[in-house]
């Protein structure tokens, strides 16, 4: 079958194919990993983030182009993760504005609309690296391009993916570290996955399953219990427009109630917000656009008395001016978090990159003016980010990439400093006084800095490199604080994982105590999964 167009329908289930044909590979995409460590998750992270937009697309039964472009940026947007899955989203809602307008989806739409998704995705990251997922976007939006006055989009697409995967097969020569690896840029990869699946439903060789279900996880009484009926209605809606901006309905329907979140572009903004006069809410949406679409009123009051009659809800504590946001996976490390002051755990890390939608719902839970996050991950950097942009308050990202940032920096942090700047760069400046260490496992054969490993060989990790090997993870850990401690060293802090034994812990403690009689040595655990040994050195 050969597409010259497709209506709403025919794009959502291109779209859903390509989701699909991710899902499939998506194991593929993790192994493409330049470290051996088991933390490979860019087909994870992708693939999260797809089905995020296709749980938003099956929404509408009888959907417009518009709707559908709408919720594939919405839906992406919202379910990022990872560095990944940020920049597919910033791909997915550059695509989705170049479609917003059309009537039908043909051959010069669909090019101009990859054009525009490799556009904004680049203008999404600070520092653009070539050779990446960036790379291939922009590769297969110019071979869309060049093939825009095809008489249909199988052909167009295939020269696409055909481009696409060329371009691939190079990440390796503008990245040494894929080729000393001996890999492609896993990101680039599942972006072709995805035009595979989408040249899979233009073919007819992919039959998509019916949208996914919509229906939410019954909420459960002890959750109803905590919610905050200052405001009576949960207020949704889709509002289109001309020039819409989210800055000026963040600072208008502030004004009206609270946990607001407004997401989406110049045409079509989605509004949620918890108020007492959802009119005035509609009125001034109408007062910026033409249309309102999917309202959605609930009273929150009304639910609650109906689950719980016999509750009475206290009066809301007046807001502090600063609460934290942090991420770590492991009972020990989440509550070490909490006792230096963080508000709210996200659980998350390595392999397990929280959402754009897990920022915001962590930053509506804290009952504070202004919020600071600790990602302590580099790979959730993005998302963070990304929270911040369009959360209903002002947020600031610490860039804390490790976890030992993360507790140095809540070591400079005042709840009640009123100069946000002033805390950002105390936070901040604790950074540079730690370097981190990561004691783990490799997962496949490979080979690092010329150096080869095996899988099952213990791996000591230095700020981001792989600095020792061994068998044994005493004699890495041995030799991995080795190469970190220098003169002005005083403290080396051990947080064990769920992997390793207190005794075994303590057994490579009272070594590095011998070691270096002169430095204080602390043990605590962590509970981190996977890695057995997270190091502290200050």
């Amino acid at each position: 079958m050969k597409y010259t167009a497709l209506n709403a329908d025919e794009l959502r289930y291109m779209l859903m194919a390509g989701a699909s044909a991710l899902g499939r590979h998506k194991d593929e995409v993790n192994s493409l990993n330049v470290f051996p460590v088991p933390d490979g998750d860019t087909g994870t992270n992708m693939n999260l983030t797809v089905e995020a937009a296709n749980r938003e697309m099956a929404k509408h039964q009888s959907p417009t182009i518009g709707e559908i472009a709408d919720s594939l940026s919405m839906g992406s947007l919202m379910g990022a993760r990872g560095n990944s899955g940020v920049i597919l989203s910033q791909i997915f809602r550059g695509l989705a504005k170049g479609l917003s307008d059309a009537e039908s989806i043909t051959p010069p739409i669909l090019a101009a609309a990859l054009q525009l998704g490799a556009e904004t995705a680049y203008k999404a990251v600070i520092k653009p690296v070539e050779g990446t997922i960036l790379t291939v976007a922009k590769s297969a939006a110019k071979a869309a391009a060049k093939a825009s006055r095809a008489e249909d989009l199988n052909t167009m697409m295939e020269q696409v993916l055909e481009e696409a995967q060329t371009t691939l097969d190079l990440t390796p020569e503008y990245l040494p570290v894929l080729k000393q690896a001996g890999v492609v840029d896993a990101g680039g990869k599942g972006l072709c996955y995805i035009f595979e699946g989408w040249i899979d439903f233009l073919q007819g060789r992919s039959i998509v399953d019916s949208p996914v279900s919509t229906r939410e996880t019954p909420v459960r009484v002890e959750e109803i219990d905590k919610v905050d009926l200052k405001f009576s209605y949960c207020t949704e809606f889709l509002v289109t427009g001309d020039d819409l901006r989210e800055d000026i309905f963040r600072r208008e329907l502030g004004k009206h109630g609270d946990s607001l979140v407004v997401v989406g572009t110049s045409g079509l903004i989605k509004v949620h917000v918890h108020t007492n006069n959802p009119g005035l809410v509609l009125d001034f949406a109408l007062s910026q656009g033409k249309e309102l679409q999917d309202i959605k009123i609930d009273n929150m009051r009304y639910q609650h008395r109906e689950v719980l009659p016999a509750q009475v809800t206290p009066a809301p504590a007046e807001a502090k001016l600063n609460g934290v946001v942090t991420v770590a996976t492991g009972e020990g490390l989440e509550e070490i978090f909490k006792s230096m002051g963080a508000d709210y755990v996200v659980r998350g890390g390595q392999t397990m990159n929280p959402s754009t939608e897990d920022f915001l719902t962590a930053i509506k839970e804290i009952n504070a003016k202004r919020i600071l996050i600790l990602p302590n991950n580099k790979n959730i950097l993005m998302a963070a980010k990304q929270a911040a942009e369009v959360a209903d308050k002002p947020v600031v990202v610490i860039p804390t990439k490790t976890i030992p940032q993360g507790l140095t920096a809540l070591l400079n942090y005042s709840s009640d400093e009123e100069n946000l700047a002033h805390l950002e760069d105390a936070m901040q400046e604790g950074l540079r006084k730690v370097k981190t260490g990561q004691v783990t496992f490799a997962v496949r054969d490979s080979v690092y800095d010329g150096q080869p490993i095996a899988e099952g060989n213990i791996l000591g990790i230095a700020d981001g490199e792989i600095v020792t090997v061994t068998e044994d993870i005493e004699d890495t850990t041995v030799n991995l604080v080795a190469k970190m401690v220098d003169e002005e060293s005083e403290l080396i802090t051990l947080f064990y994982g769920e992997d390793l034994v207190l005794e075994a812990a303590e057994k490579i403690a009272h070594s590095l105590e011998e070691q270096y009689p002169d430095y204080e040595v602390e043990l605590h655990s962590g509970g981190q999964p996977l890695y057995y040994l997270i190091i502290a050195i200050e």
